[in-house]
């Protein structure tokens, strides 16, 4: 039996956008959530990478303080749901796919904590919530 992030990388290649997209979100896990904030996190893991894991490469790359470039990596992580050193290399390649693809194999943002806002505006009588 073949695991599926086996044959994830040969199915990109052969172009399937759904196991692409699948193999993505799987790789990513919460990291795949299609918002500023991961996205901010996407970016910032994929320059340590290529940079050899590099706090203070990444930082200069960026122009970042290299602290808030371990809080991004350890917010990354924590998307991730493991450290990146586990599986660096399917973690470069979903991020890559993620940053040419974007939003084809992103996981939408979940709407709720929009709604809620809404429905807090509007119990506060704010106009904005009327629209």
């Amino acid at each position: 039996m073949v695991a599926f992030g086996e044959v994830a990388p040969v199915a990109m290649m052969l172009g399937s956008p759904e196991l692409l997209r699948a193999w993505v979100l799987a790789t990513l896990a919460g990291l795949a959530t299609d918002d500023e904030y991961h996205a901010r996190l996407r970016d910032t893991l994929l320059v340590f990478l290529h940079t050899g894991g590099s706090y203070k490469a990444t930082a200069e790359r960026l122009t970042l303080h290299k602290n808030t470039v371990q809080y991004r990596i350890r917010k990354a992580e924590e998307s991730l749901g493991r450290p990146v050193g586990e599986n660096p290399h399917d973690v470069e390649l979903a991020l890559r796919a993620s940053h040419w693809l974007g939003s084809s194999v992103l996981q939408p943002a979940r709407e709720w904590p929009a709604v809620m806002a809404r429905r807090e505006r509007q119990g506060s009588g704010d106009p904005a919530a009327m629209s």
